[in-house]
């Protein structure tokens, strides 16, 4: 891990004790758990619309491509198919209700936060899709909404939504509920196949008058 120890240092300075970060990367998989808005917090993406952004769900494919749309470190968790990208400490403040169900980590959550060394997918451990290449750099605000909003466009198209029930992004969803009495006030909810089986709902549209 010599190359990516400037990298690690810089991670592990998140940390209360830094040398307790250290000491998590030493193990085989290990992660360490490192506050947010410190040096770094996170904008968690579920898999779903990465990977319907950069167009491939190939790991390789996946690293070159979000390197060159983001320009920073981004860690994949297969275990619960979700990314975090990595954006600056103070970006939770900006971003709330700019980018619809996708979440910037607060200042009082903690990352599951792999070796700067671990770029390889291995089971279901966090790992680096993008690397960390050096200190301090890392994805602007700007060019992560861009993506995500990228990412939902296309997922929209390919009837991937949001679903209200389960809280996720999944295939299949359909509008179940409409909210507001005007135009200017409508809204809606959505489920998932799975969600409208268990709640015994029914789409929108498909309903007999």
């Amino acid at each position: 891990m010599n190359d990516s120890r400037p990298a690690a240092d810089w991670l592990a300075s998140a940390h209360p004790r830094p040398a307790q970060a250290h000491q998590a990367w030493e193990r085989p998989g290990g992660v360490a758990a490192l506050p947010c808005g410190v040096v770094f917090t996170a904008v968690r993406l579920p898999a779903l619309l990465v990977h319907a952004a950069v167009g491939t769900a190939v790991p390789h494919a996946v690293r070159a491509r979000l390197g060159e749309r983001l320009g920073g470190p981004v860690i994949h968790d297969p275990a619960h198919a979700r990314y975090h990208l990595l954006v600056p400490a103070d970006t939770a403040k900006s971003w709330h209700r700019t980018v619809a169900y996708v979440r910037c980590l607060e200042p009082e959550d903690h990352l599951d936060t792999p070796a700067p060394g671990a770029t390889q997918l291995s089971g279901q451990v966090p790992y680096w899709a993008v690397p960390p290449a050096k200190p301090h750099k890392l994805c602007a605000p700007e060019a992560v909404k861009a993506l995500t909003r990228h990412g939902q466009r296309r997922a929209a198209a390919r009837g991937i939504g949001w679903c209200h029930w389960h809280t996720g992004y999944a295939p299949g969803t359909e509008l179940v509920t409409v909210t507001g009495t005007s135009s200017l006030d409508a809204g809606g909810r959505w489920a998932c196949p799975p969600c409208r089986r268990t709640h015994r709902l029914e789409p929108f549209y498909g309903r007999r008058n």
